[in-house]
């Protein structure tokens, strides 16, 4: 196992590819750290650093897995992973220091950002350092798991379009998540109102005037009539895509930054703020990396290396 993540080390360190996701990981921080002292410039003492320490995750969560597919993909058309087998390494060590040089890289990229937020953000206040060090320990977690399902991808599959199912793996888990996200927040009542118009007074004042689809004027919201959502998620597909959520690395991604979720309580008729517990989010995200992990090693092991 040694010689091979010595190998595998080797190997990534003249990759292209390596040096170039760290360009974008220090070029990403910089900018993050420029917004933060451009703020506080302007006024807004409020501004922390602790946001610009968690904004790696969502770069480094689509960056790592292309960086994984190409690696391992490069290797099964250089006939680097024959070459490994024909000198008696065995393929779950090969599987193995595959996927622990993918991690080896997500760290790497996360020390990156940090080295360049830190320096840069210099004079700039902590709100929550316990806090920030939890989401940024579940945030790890979380793309080791999307690493270890982009290295079973990778992995299974020699053809080129491994690298390109890696990317749309990562951006869909994202993006879709983030879209479900949104769809469970909706309400399930909503006012029934066609067009609002703004009306200017000879004062200058500005009012909002509300019709409804029978043409009936309101100047107030509160009295504008509701009627059932139909973009509301109801059970039990709520119930399976807020499990969806919280499984997915996706969902686990905005639940981390964001710090939860909005739901909307129906009895209450309002907005609630909701998070999902953190040991129950690095639950997942381990089960995840098993699951995965050993799937990978059960396929690989009887896999046909032409």
């Amino acid at each position: 196992m040694r010689k091979l993540l010595s190998a595998n080390f080797f190997s990534m360190l003249h990759t292209k590819r390596l040096w170039l996701g760290a360009i974008f990981m220090a070029g990403f921080a910089g900018i993050e750290i420029w917004s933060r002292h451009r703020l506080i410039s302007q006024g807004f003492t409020d501004a922390t650093i602790d946001e610009c320490i968690l904004s790696f995750a969502p770069l480094i969560f689509v960056l790592l897995p292309i960086v994984c597919g190409l690696f391992i993909n490069t290797d099964y058309h250089d006939g680097t992973i024959r070459n490994k087998l024909t000198v008696g390494r065995s393929r779950s060590s090969v599987y193995i220091a595959n996927l622990l040089i993918v991690w080896l890289v997500e760290v790497f990229y996360v020390v990156i950002h940090l080295v360049v937020v830190l320096v840069g953000g210099i004079g700039l206040k902590f709100n929550n350092p316990a806090d920030t060090l939890l989401k940024g320990g579940l945030l790890l977690l979380t793309i080791a798991a999307i690493a270890a399902i982009a290295s079973f991808i990778a992995t299974i599959m020699t053809g080129r379009y491994a690298l390109v199912l890696c990317a749309l793996l990562a951006l869909g888990l994202m993006f879709g998540s983030q879209m479900m996200s949104d769809m469970l927040a909706n309400p399930d009542m909503t006012p029934d109102y066609e067009q609002v118009l703004v009306v200017t007074d000879d004062d200058g004042n500005m009012q909002y005037e509300y019709y409804d689809h029978a043409g009936n004027k309101y100047t107030d919201p509160d009295d504008l009539p509701m009627v059932p959502n139909p973009g509301y998620v109801s059970e039990p597909l709520r119930t399976i895509m807020r499990k969806y959520n919280d499984v997915s690395p996706g969902g686990q991604l905005w639940e981390i930054i964001r710090g939860g979720h909005v739901e909307r309580d129906i009895e209450k008729q309002e907005r609630v703020e909701l998070a999902a517990p953190a040991w129950e989010l690095a639950l997942y995200s381990v089960l995840l990396i098993g699951g995965f992990t050993l799937l990978g090693l059960a396929i690989f092991k009887r896999k046909d290396l032409k």
